[in-house]
């Protein structure tokens, strides 16, 4: 784990082990402390925003598997913004009808590694590498590895995703 303040890099490196939803997930988390133009937050807010930020972003990396789609609406604000590999722009609504329509079936949904830089008390940026693997509709097995980056944003004491970009790996 590594702690940026500003553009100093302090602190020590670790590995996160936690378990959710009865999965036990390894990943490397790093987050950052905001510039003077944000407002201040210690290492110990640091290391909260980091670990509700990664405790929501899990079962959204798993909805192709649960269809959890309330989760989604809890996390994802109202003006959500996701750019996709092909340059379409989604908001909310083609979002859930992406998760919705999707024909595929799922085996495995792996976040690794899933990096958290936070600036300040109420905004934050992720980014890491999904992959995807399971069968398309025709029962043809598919892996898919992409890289992403989400803007959460605490809104009324709730954190979301207002906007994000995907990128296929492979």
């Amino acid at each position: 784990m590594f702690v940026a303040v500003g553009t100093m890099l302090s602190g020590c490196s670790s590995s996160n082990t936690y378990s959710l939803g009865g999965t036990t997930q390894s990943s490397s988390n790093t987050y950052s402390l905001g510039g003077p133009t944000q407002s201040a937050v210690s290492v110990e807010e640091a290391e909260k925003i980091v670990e509700v930020i990664t405790k929501l972003n899990y079962p959204w990396s798993q909805v192709s598997i649960s269809k959890d789609m309330a989760h989604l609406e809890r996390i994802w604000s109202d003006d959500f913004s996701y750019i996709m590999p092909d340059g379409t722009v989604f908001d909310k609504k083609a979002g859930f009808a992406f998760f919705e329509d999707d024909t595929d079936t799922h085996t495995s949904e792996v976040t690794a590694p899933f990096n958290v830089r936070v600036y300040g008390k109420n905004f934050a940026v992720a980014d890491g590498d999904h992959h995807s693997v399971g069968k398309d509709k025709d029962g043809k097995p598919f892996s898919r590895k992409s890289r992403f980056t989400n803007v959460w944003v605490r809104q009324n004491g709730t954190w979301q995703v207002v906007a994000g970009h995907l990128s296929h790996l492979e």
